[in-house]
């Protein structure tokens, strides 16, 4: 019979004989160090599901499949592992986990076992830990991407060692500390994002030494300090976005340089200064969001060259001045917000030639003057011009394209009827016409608006009795109707009015 310790004996022999064959099958084809390397991370790494999407994952043929030793060990191959893609000689090149409910750290990860990767995307998961300063052995990187995880600490200074990276997305996360100046050893790279972290510090001025970069997003950090002028120098860069942060100093007016542009966004900062007249040479621009920061003086006649924009938004600033009429010449500009500034002087007529403007966002500045009759040419959705000092009437054709949904005019000097096209713009949403002297019997000039969920009227001089086309309007939520000359008696019908 045998002994206890001769059973034991025989078990461990047993189990060295089992991974002895489960290695000799890896050894049987690419590189048996990056499938050791794989299987050990495996280990480490969580799925949400009880399926794990790493079941592929594995030395051994499915229980179900009858294959001889040799022809298993033949046919066995990482590269047919979920996310993984190899070269010709059978060694990893890249690893694309991408949205697979992951949850782990790198820890454990071996760097140094994968000569030949090139992508490694792990985005849109669970991830958390540092960033090991180990990635720096992946040589031949190309592409990086670690959006959308919950990795901490540092940008690991060792970065600066992927000379071949050409894209590092790193958005979505919770780095925090400096942008490593290391970064500006990457001569190839095309696209940095860290967006949505907590990196603080400066912008390093090396940056503009990356003479390929075509993208540029920094925004929603911490960073501090001027913007670099040397960001000039990116011929090639077709977005910057650096806003949310900390920034002040100027605008670099060699901005203006970059004649590939076509995302220039720097809002929420406290950027201070001018804004530079070379930004009008940004000819490929077609966003441009210079909001909430300290911008004064006059804005520049030359942006009116940028025919491409579609958007452009410089409200809340300490802008001044009129409204340059150069701006009538932007003929792709969709939307136009110069709100909470400083402006006078009046509406440029010119604004009639922007057939493609569908909001016209100008409250709470100090513009006078009427409201230009050449607005009712084009097919505005939204008019905004709360709390500045304009006169006259409200413009007859302000409805003839049915497009309007929202008009905010109140707090203003406006005076007479309103338009009878006010009566049949049956998509309003949003009305505010108090704080005027407008007149007119308020049971004729209002009609039937289903979208509508506010109106003002008070603080004006209409008369007459309500009419029963106010419970009508059925999305009506808020309505204010106060100091006027209104008679008679609420409708009962208003008490129908759920949302009222």
């Amino acid at each position: 019979m045998y002994t206890l310790s001769m059973k034991t004996a025989i078990s461990t022999q047993y189990i060295i004989i089992l991974v002895t064959i489960s290695v000799s099958h890896i050894l049987a084809y690419g590189s048996s160090e990056e499938v050791l390397a794989l299987l050990n991370w495996k280990v480490n790494l969580q799925h949400e599901n009880s399926n794990s999407v790493l079941a592929s994952w594995t030395s051994f043929f499915p229980n179900n499949q009858n294959h001889s030793s040799n022809e298993t060990m033949s046919t066995i191959s990482p590269c047919n592992w979920y996310g993984v893609s190899c070269n010709s000689d059978g060694s990893i090149t890249r690893l694309n986990l991408s949205s697979s409910s992951l949850t782990g750290t790198l820890d454990s990860f071996s760097f140094s076992s994968f000569p030949n990767l090139t992508h490694f995307e792990i985005s849109i998961n669970n991830f958390y830990g540092i960033i090991p300063p180990a990635i720096g052995n992946l040589s031949k990187l190309v592409y990086l991407d670690f959006t959308g995880n919950h990795f901490f600490s540092i940008i690991p200074p060792q970065i600066q060692l992927l000379e071949n990276l050409e894209v590092l997305y790193f958005t979505k996360n919770q780095l925090n500390g400096s942008i490593p100046h290391g970064l500006c050893h990457l001569k190839l790279l095309y696209d940095l994002d860290l967006r949505y972290n907590f990196l603080f510090g400066v912008v390093p001025f090396c940056i503009g030494n990356l003479t390929n970069l075509g993208l540029i997003t920094l925004d929603y950090n911490e960073l501090s300090g001027a913007i670099p002028y040397e960001l000039g120098n990116l011929s090639k860069l077709n977005v910057l976005y650096i806003a949310f942060n900390n920034l002040y100093g100027p605008i670099p007016n060699t901005l203006g340089n970059l004649s590939s542009l076509t995302i220039l966004a720097l809002f929420n900062n406290n950027i201070h200064g001018l804004i530079p007249p070379e930004l009008g040479c940004l000819s490929s621009l077609i966003y441009l969001s210079l909001n909430n920061n300290d911008l004064t003086g006059l804005i520049p006649n030359s942006l009116g060259l940028l025919r491409s924009v579609t958007e452009m938004k410089l409200f809340s600033n300490n802008l001044l001045g009129p409204i340059p009429k150069e701006l009538g010449n932007m003929q792709s500009l969709a939307v136009l917000d110069a709100s909470y500034n400083q402006l006078n002087g009046s509406i440029p007529k010119s604004f009639g030639n922007l057939q493609n403007l569908r909001s016209l966002f100008l409250s709470h500045n100090n513009i006078s003057g009427p409201i230009p009759l050449e607005l009712g040419n084009i097919k505005l959705s939204a008019m905004e011009f709360f709390n500045n000092s304009f006169s006259g009437s409200i413009p007859d054709t302000i409805c003839n394209s049915g497009n309007l949904r929202v008009l905010i005019v109140g707090h203003n000097k406006l005076t007479g009827k309103t338009p009878k096209s006010l009566y049949n713009c049956s998509n309003l949403f949003r009305v505010r016409l108090d704080g005027n002297k407008l007149t007119g019997n308020i049971s004729k000039i209002f009609g039937v608006y289903p979208g509508l969920t506010l109106i003002y009227l008070n603080d004006n001089k209409f008369y007459g009795e309500l009419s029963d086309n106010w419970s009508k309007c059925t999305s009506l939520n808020t309505m204010q109707f106060g100091g006027n000359n209104i008679s008679g008696s609420l409708p009962p019908s208003l008490g129908n009015s759920s949302q009222l």
